[in-house]
Order: C-alpha cells, then sequence, then structure tokens
C-alpha cells in the first residue's frame, strides 16, 4: 500500500498486522452515518480540494453518487486476533514460490531495472521484493474504489484529517492524470497500482518513466518501478549496504544491546565480535547499525543498516522491512536465513499481550498505552522483567516470560 502510513499489504494478511504499522482500528463516529452528514463531509473535502486547486467539476463528478462503503468500514473496524510471530509472518511472506517469480521477473525486466538502479541507486531486488509482498508481481492490486474508500474513511472514522488529505490527493490526480474515477482502483484502505500507492505517495513520488504524459502505476511497469525507486531514494534509501542481514552473535552478548534504542557504527558491532551469518567479517565502515531478535534469543539475529529505516517508510512494521530485506536477499542469489526461529514461538492473543502489559505497569516497569501491541515500549518493560526475573533479557514474550510474569502477585 502505501509507503507511509501504512495499510495495506496483501488484504489477506493486514488484518492480522496490527504490531505493525496499522495503528488502531478506527471506530465509527455515528454521526457521520448519516447520509446527510456523509453528504456534508463530502462538502468540507471538496472545498479543501478546490484551495488546493482542484476544479470544483472534479470532485462533483468523483462524489456524485457518492455513498459510504459498507465493506470498508467492516475491513477497518477488524480487531486483530493475534500478534504474528517472526516464524510465522516471514514463513508466510517469504516463500519458496515469491523467490523464483522474483528471480524470474528481475531477469525479465533486467534492462529497465538496471537503468533505474543506475538513475535511483536502488537495487532491482529490492523493487521486485516489494512488488511481489504488495501485490504478488501484479497479480492482486484491489478493486475497491479508491476515491471511495479514502472518503469512507474521512467521513465515518476517526482518522478524519488523514484520509480527508487523501481523498483530496486523490482528487488531485483525477484531476491531473486524466483518469475517472472508476478506474481508479486498489486496496480497500486506499493503496493503488503495482507497488500499492497511497493517493498522497503517488502525487509526491510517482513518475511519468515512460514519457507518455501520464503515470499509470496500474499498467506501466516503467512509471511503477521508477516511482518505487523515486520513493526509496527520497526516503533515505543509499546504495552501498543491504537493508538488513543474518549476524551471529558471539556468547555472552549482551542482550541488552539488541534493542530498537541501541545504535553503533557497524564496526563497533564487529569489535563486540559480531559477524555475518557463515562466519564473514562485517564491513569495516562507521554507518551505525542495531542488531535485532525478531524471535528472541534462541531465534536468528540480524543487523539493521540505514536503509532498514529508508524500508520501514514504506511499511511501519518491522517484520515488514525484515521481510524485504531476506525476500531481496534471495531474489539476488543469496542464502536463506540460517538460524531457525524457536519452533514453541507462539503467537499472541491481544488480549494475553494486555494483560502482559497490565501486569508489567503493576510492577512499575510499563507506563504506555495498554494497546495489545507488542511494540518496541513494552519489549524493553519486559526485558527489564526477564533481567529482574533471572531470563534471558531478550524483551521477548517466550512462554516461560509469560509464566513467571502470571505468577507476579
Amino acid at each position: 500500500m502505501t509507503p507511509h502510513v501504512r495499510l495495506t499489504f496483501l488484504a489477506a494478511t493486514t488484518a492480522l498486522l496490527a504490531a505493525s504499522a496499522i495503528v488502531s482500528p478506527a471506530l465509527i463516529s455515528p454521526a457521520w452515518a448519516q447520509s446527510g452528514d456523509f453528504r456534508d463531509c463530502l462538502q468540507t473535502i471538496k472545498a479543501d480540494a478546490t484551495r488546493q486547486g482542484v476544479p470544483a467539476g472534479i470532485a462533483d463528478r468523483a462524489f456524485q453518487g457518492l455513498t459510504p462503503d459498507q465493506k470498508v468500514i467492516d475491513l477497518d473496524q477488524r480487531q486483530p486476533e493475534f500478534s504474528l510471530t517472526y516464524a510465522r509472518y516471514v514463513g508466510g511472506t517469504v516463500s519458496a514460490d515469491r523467490i523464483v517469480k522474483g528471480q524470474q521477473r528481475m531477469a525479465q525486466h533486467r534492462a529497465l531495472l538496471d537503468k533505474l538502479q543506475a538513475q535511483y541507486g536502488v537495487p532491482p531486488q529490492y523493487i521486485m521484493a516489494f512488488w511481489g509482498i504488495e501485490t504478488n508481481y501484479g497479480t492482486y492490486m484491489g478493486d475497491f474504489r479508491v476515491v471511495r474508500s479514502v472518503a469512507t474513511l474521512a467521513c465515518m472514522t476517526k482518522r478524519r484529517d488523514f484520509f480527508s488529505n487523501e481523498t483530496v490527493q486523490a482528487l488531485r490526480i483525477l484531476n491531473n492524470n486524466h483518469m475517472t474515477s472508476d478506474q481508479m482502483r486498489g486496496s480497500w484502505a486506499g493503496a493503488m497500482g503495482n507497488m500499492q500507492f497511497m493517493p498522497s505517495t503517488f502525487t509526491q513520488w510517482a513518475v511519468d518513466y515512460d514519457g507518455n504524459g501520464r503515470i499509470d502505476i496500474w499498467n506501466s511497469l516503467p512509471d511503477a518501478f521508477a516511482s518505487a525507486s523515486n520513493f526509496l531514494r527520497g526516503v533515505g534509501f543509499k546504495p552501498g549496504l543491504p537493508s538488513s542481514e543474518e549476524v551471529v552473535l558471539p556468547r555472552g552478548f549482551p542482550l541488552d544491546q539488541a534493542d530498537s534504542t541501541v545504535e553503533k557504527p557497524v564496526k563497533a558491532w564487529a569489535a563486540m565480535g559480531v559477524k555475518k551469518a557463515g562466519g564473514g567479517a562485517l564491513p569495516p565502515v562507521d554507518d551505525q547499525a542495531q542488531i535485532l531478535l525478531p524471535a528472541g534469543s534462541r531465534g536468528p539475529a540480524f543487523i539493521l543498516y540505514p536503509n532498514f529505516k529508508a524500508v520501514m517508510n514504506w511499511n511501519r512494521s518491522t517484520l515488514y522491512a525484515l521481510s524485504v530485506g531476506i525476500l531481496a536477499r534471495q531474489i539476488a542469489g543469496g542464502p536463506p536465513v540460517q538460524q531457525a526461529a524457536p519452533a514453541d514461538d507462539e503467537p499472541l492473543s491481544r488480549d494475553t499481550v494486555i494483560d502482559i502489559q497490565n501486569r508489567l505497569a503493576r510492577l512499575g516497569l510499563y507506563k504506555d498505552e495498554t494497546d495489545g501491541l507488542l511494540g518496541p515500549k513494552t519489549r524493553s518493560a519486559l526485558r527489564l522483567f526477564q533481567q529482574q526475573s533471572g531470563l534471558p533479557a531478550d524483551g521477548h514474550p517466550t512462554a516461560e516470560s509469560v509464566r513467571r510474569l502470571q505468577s507476579q502477585r
């Protein structure tokens, strides 16, 4: 979907991925549920669009007969039941079929991809990885009318400001790109085309690379790939290092250093004994990097280079960004992840995570919202509890950590 506050990534899995970028399910505002109020909301959006230079007639045609899409509301309200584990997320995303298809598509479009790499600095395997994860290489781009989707989300949820702007940007696309509202189709949350751009991402970063006078990220792969490359370069992706890489930690490595708040130069990690999986040395560079243990200390370890942050701009999910790097590496012919995740690593229900947060809060270790999401603050609080309990302090909710926490009175 979009680079930026993204609400998509293969509609079938997104509903489960609240631990990623989907901040929190929006609630219906009953006032906007009435048809008259929905029309009033559309008129407010139209006024904003006209102030930004969109002709009133464009908005009138796009909004004519427009009604809220109940299916969009239902999908937006869906509460995720589980926080996916590293093994389930990455295993479902980086499949053998997706790797093979990515290699085939990269070979098929090599000339174009090499040209784009020379211009934007983004390696072909990354474009293929995003394409594969977002739309399974263009085979599923969504069939919701984008204007209706974003207008529904603007007028019938509490994220009105964000989606009102997306609706305005969708109207700008209609005005500038010679499209009809019915032609502009995408995911239920408004993500569009081969690379699933939100309207605001489209208006800022999309490129008419084939030079035919219009930007078509649905049917023109030159436009789609160039737009993705332009976006990634714009948010800081730089040639030289990958986004992430599997590593092996030395015996006795301090687990509190494997935290999103801890950054060191790559060569400082190397000096601590961190090596590439397989035993190779890390590059002797000063670029800042982090160490990630997505399945805890018993699972694989990764070093996150600066390009990882650029990938996170596409989707604010750590597991999503990690999957992009793993898939890109294998599309380029690199090895799979060598260290398996622990077999007993199970997803936790949202209620269980809320219980964990409440228990950590009662112990004075957690001071944030009890939202049921295993975010960095929850993991940091859990790490403190593990330290106090003599457990491996990796911030990962192992069965033993949860059992110990639940036994506290």
